[in-house]
């Protein structure tokens, strides 16, 4: 047994050598620009996908494909900065953020069209040993890495101690202003940072293909989930934090797999990181001083406010807001319910219902992120929580819809609600990768507790909505269900926009500029948190009942962290705040991959270039923020 032990050790600390380069390259770009790159992950993947294709492709030995795949990886952070940041620097925090995102879903799809979705065997080009320690094992691939891993991280430090360049990248971290008054040319600085972090992502790649010895275009995702957690169990800002968190996170996890089960290993993960987030939300090295890249300062200290996206409605004169009055949603829906009447095509009801359900889940998004100010990054797991809680009372136990649908609407605002608990506490992006650890748990519920869900089998033949108290009314056809969805969606967000425009939506906008004088004018904040909460989550809810009543089948891949984040793209696209820019972003974004459906490869593409357009001429949103 204590052999198994160690043998797990010793694995984990290849494995969570990977994970520190990863959140190293967070932290660096964090440090410098206060800024989460999402595309970090995209970086890490080609690093895999351009050594692959010198060693398979074109015949090169794996070192030299390595160090030109680092090379063009390298390039293209410079290149990612040029693109996701200087063109936003006077934008709203959030626009650079979705910039990212929206580059990685551009990088992503770019990279299915090259290689294909499916996955490929990466070759090692040698023969791989395995040495024993007493009863414990190690493989020479394990070895590798681990060294390789040192020396990029001994190298990385070595050169922010004892070079000028590292010492200016260590002066702009702790004070931007402060370095360019004193002759640091910050923005080549932050190019700098950005470059660092795509060599780190393409080495790291690199290292994670010997190790799992495949390549697949999806890979960057999981990985920069993973690097977000070490780098945040570390101390966001700290790069003895990253390799410390790094590795504290690849041990866990390979102790979780050998002890719990495979299934269970990434749960253990992100509940590790959520309980550092409650208890030591600076990290394990982190603290209050300005020390490493610009310690607890740099992650909260820079923003003017308790939220990161209090500046996206700050500037609300600059730009002209449109939104519609409760009962404007009511005539919506009324013109949408006419829809059956003039069409029986099966594909265009369907589509319209999947647009009025997504435009409800950008709206809960909205609620959470742009009026109280919580940056969710985790929005599917109260999405997902409304489609189980119908299936498994619809199917499993055969309630009505009249019981079934709101008992799963209660379920999903109950859920949020206590998630909301320990975000109180938090600030700034530490909130933000709270709601994420948040998503993950949930997740990873839906995938393991086989009693209840099903896990990746998911559910199968829910059955259609059916209301015993009007007499057993089933509505069994698509018309019949896309009514359904009008009705209710039309519904929630006329009252939902009624309780915006109340004192109580006066006082959710008034803790997204300033918490703190809330709290200091005698607000009950914790209690307004947590019933905007309950609001966001109960619309997620009944979302995700709807769907499931829609599709009759459900799984827990539709409510992972990408989902998550389109439905956070959706909500600033339209506006942050405004529900009725965020309900029309979610409407169109979801029926617009239907338009560009005969293009197939290129409509995620497309979307992510549309993404990008707007976030540089429209950073406040189509409809504007509120």
């Amino acid at each position: 047994m204590i052999e198994l032990f160690f043998s797990q050790v010793l694995n984990g600390l290849a494995i969570g050598q990977v994970y520190a380069l990863i959140a190293l390259g967070f932290s660096l770009v964090f440090g410098v620009s206060n800024l989460i790159n999402f595309a970090q992950g995209a970086l890490f993947m080609l690093g895999a996908f351009f050594a692959f294709t010198g060693v398979t492709w074109l015949g090169l030995p794996l070192v030299v494909a390595a160090l030109i795949s680092i090379a063009l990886v390298t390039l293209l952070g410079v290149l990612l900065e040029s693109v996701a940041l200087t063109p936003l620097a006077n934008g709203p925090y959030i626009a650079p953020v979705l910039s990212t995102l929206a580059i990685a879903i551009i990088v992503d799809q770019l990279a299915e069209i090259i290689w294909s979705p499916e996955g490929r065997p990466f070759p090692v080009p040698f023969e791989e040993h395995t040495f024993y320690i007493g009863g414990a094992y190690i493989t020479s691939t394990d070895i590798l890495i681990f060294v390789f891993g040192v020396l990029a991280t001994v190298a990385l430090t070595m050169f922010l101690t004892r070079s000028w360049l590292g010492r200016a990248v260590r002066a702009t971290a702790q004070d931007r202003d402060a370095a360019a008054q004193l002759g640091v040319r910050t923005a080549d600085v932050r190019r700098l940072a950005f470059a660092l972090a795509g060599t780190l992502g393409a080495l790291s790649g690199i290292l994670v293909a010997l190790y799992f010895k495949s390549v697949f275009p999806q890979m960057g995702m999981p990985f920069a989930l993973k690097g977000f957690s070490a780098a945040l169990l570390g101390g966001l800002t700290s790069i003895p934090g990253a390799v410390v968190g790094g590795i504290t996170l690849g041990v866990v996890e390979t102790l979780a797999s050998a002890y719990i089960g495979e299934g269970y290993r990434d749960l253990v993960a992100f509940s590790l990181l959520l309980l550092f987030l409650l208890f030591r939300p600076q990290g394990l090295l982190g603290d209050n001083r300005l020390n490493a890249l610009g310690g607890l300062g740099a992650a909260s200290g820079s923003m003017p406010s308790t939220s990161l996206l209090a500046s996206a409605s700050s500037q609300r004169f600059q730009h002209r807001v449109w939104d519609l009055p409760p009962w404007g949603f009511l005539a919506a829906g009324g013109l949408l319910a006419l829809l059956p009447l003039l069409t029986q095509s099966n594909y265009v009801l369907q589509a319209f219902t999947y647009a009025m359900i997504f435009a409800l889940l950008a709206g809960s998004v909205t609620v959470a992120s742009g009026t109280l100010g919580v940056l969710s990054l985790g929005h599917a797991a109260f999405y997902g929580v409304g489609a189980y809680g119908v299936a498994v009372l619809g199917h499993t136990y055969g309630w009505p819809t009249e019981l079934a649908f709101p008992a799963a609407v209660i379920l999903a605002a109950a859920v949020a609600c206590v998630a909301a608990l320990p975000l109180y506490k938090l600030s700034g992006h530490a909130v933000a990768l709270g709601t994420l650890a948040i998503g993950q748990i949930g997740f990873l519920v839906f995938m393991t507790w086989l009693s209840v869900t099903r896990g990746p089998m998911g559910f199968l033949n829910i059955p259609a909505p059916q209301f015993e108290w009007l007499g057993g009314l089933r509505l069994g056809t698509l018309a019949e269900k896309y009514w359904m969805v009008v009705v209710v969606t039309a519904v929630i967000l006329f009252i939902v926009q009624r309780l915006l425009n109340s004192e109580m939506g006066r006082a959710w906008r008034a803790m997204r500029e300033d918490r703190l004088a809330v709290h200091a004018a005698g607000l009950p904040v914790r209690r307004y948190l947590l019933v905007g909460f309950a609001v966001s989550g109960a619309m997620a809810g009944a979302a995700g009942g709807l769907f499931a009543y829609v599709q009759s089948v459900i799984s827990p891949d539709s409510f992972n962290v990408q989902v998550s984040l389109l439905l956070l793209t959706m909500a600033v696209l339209g506006g942050l705040g405004n529900l009725t820019g965020a309900a029309a972003a979610g409407f169109v974004l979801t029926l617009l991959p239907e338009l560009l459906r005969p293009f197939a490869e290129w409509r995620m593409i497309a979307y992510g270039i549309f993404l990008l357009m707007v976030l540089r001429w429209r950073p406040h949103g189509l409809l504007g923020a509120r």
